[in-house]
């Protein structure tokens, strides 16, 4: 009897999106599970912040209007916390203040609209090949 090994198989690399807006939500969860992610979609900051105490994603892709909080306090805080700052963090937004998304020090900066595939390619540039 074979066993199976699993050690030279792909692993799946995880996202939380952390999104209010419904549609944009679903296209994003959508394409990028299409794309071969583990998606997570949560739609406030505590939510966010729960899902942070029992799992942590490979990459967080934050809004910046949520209708609890704000996305780049909540970077801050992850850029602030020795045991997730490692994490790479993409800000989306309408309306941001390019010098509070730098100050946060966020790994990019998403401008909405955007398109789909050049949000790919940089969420690809800063997650290591899985």
């Amino acid at each position: 009897m074979k066993t199976r090994s699993f050690q030279n198989e792909k692993q799946t690399q995880s996202i939380f999106v952390v999104e209010d807006n419904e549609d944009i939500g679903f296209i994003l969860e959508f394409f990028l599970h299409e794309e071969g992610f583990q998606v997570k979609l949560l739609t406030t900051a505590a939510a966010f912040r729960n899902a942070m105490e029992t799992e942590l994603p490979d990459l967080i892709l934050l809004d910046v209007m949520l209708p609890d909080g704000n996305g780049l306090d909540l970077c801050q805080g992850i850029k602030r916390d020795n045991r997730v700052k490692q994490l790479p963090v993409m800000i989306m937004s309408a309306h941001a203040d390019g010098a509070k998304v730098k100050a946060c020090k966020a790994e990019e900066f998403i401008a909405k609209p955007f398109d789909l595939y050049a949000l790919l390619k940089k969420i690809k540039t800063h997650l290591p090949a899985a």
